[in-house]
């Protein structure tokens, strides 16, 4: 496979995708919640809610995501529509900083603060090494995850390429259409991925809903299998707080996220 810089077209997909919406006041945009954007238990995937909040503030400030931090406030349910409302704080010559905010009928979902740009200098470097990668197409497919089989997860294409419960490492292969999963959006949607990780680690089922979720994304690169690697550092007093790496499918790092996840019941035995 040819890997290669993002192009605007990638970025068209990506809106198309996810259902982003634009206004004619650049800093409101508005996103139906359906099915391919719902999680497990049919609310707004956050994975996918800070996706919008990263997809928008790209057209708007004409610039890649460098970093996003958000935290999780409320849910918003399958056939709602929610309300992105964005805040350009700090334009400089190379970087932007920006924030944005998810907004359903109950009030504010989700809180983003991000940065966006940079330059290239002559001593850029990426210290985590290639990864030598197995075929994806030779790994098991994860069961779905939801009631329904209807979410964001359900309908990518997630394989398992090392889960062994009980172990703090988890890996899955990962894609969406064509190369999407690659793209801003497709990467921090997939990368909240990491309580899915963290059941297995725990060995349990259970239930609950994340807390924060950050993203750094490094150089951008096309690729239709993204690696999600997933390792959990602990669960205390009903919190777990772990870490993902994703990787291209040739094995090169394409950036990292954090979650802090909030366990508000176990269900039982690890069901996926």
């Amino acid at each position: 496979m040819t890997f290669f810089k993002l192009t605007d077209d990638s970025q068209i997909d990506e809106l198309k995708f996810f259902g982003l919406e634009p206004t004619s006041d650049e800093l409101l945009w508005h996103m139906p919640v359906t099915s391919r954007v719902v999680g497990a238990t049919g609310t707004l995937h956050g994975g996918c809610a800070l996706a919008a909040v990263v997809g928008s503030l790209e057209v708007v400030t004409g610039r890649q995501l460098a970093y996003a931090s958000a935290q999780y406030l409320s849910r918003v349910t399958l056939g709602s529509e929610v309300t992105i409302q964005l805040e350009l704080n700090a334009v400089g010559n190379k970087i932007t900083q920006a924030a944005g905010s998810i907004i359903g009928e109950g009030g504010v979902v989700l809180r983003a603060l991000c940065g966006f740009g940079g330059r290239i200098l002559p001593d850029d470097q990426c210290w985590i090494r290639d990864r030598e990668l197995g075929d994806p197409l030779l790994c098991s497919k994860r069961p779905q995850t939801s009631e329904t089989g209807v979410s964001f997860t359900d309908s990518a294409d997630i394989r398992i390429a090392e889960q062994t419960p009980g172990d703090a490492i988890v890996q899955y292969w990962a894609r969406l259409p064509g190369t999407l999963a690659s793209t801003t959006m497709g990467l921090t949607a997939l990368a909240d991925l990491l309580p899915s990780g963290m059941r297995v680690s725990l060995n349990k089922a259970f239930r609950g809903s994340s807390l924060d979720n950050a993203i750094k994304l490094g150089e951008r690169l096309v690729s239709e299998w993204i690696l999600i690697e997933i390792e959990t550092f602990v669960v205390s007093q009903g919190v777990g707080h772990g870490v993902v790496r994703i990787f291209s499918e040739n094995g090169q790092f394409l950036g990292s996220g954090t979650q802090s996840f909030a366990i508000t019941k176990i269900t039982g035995e690890l069901d996926r």
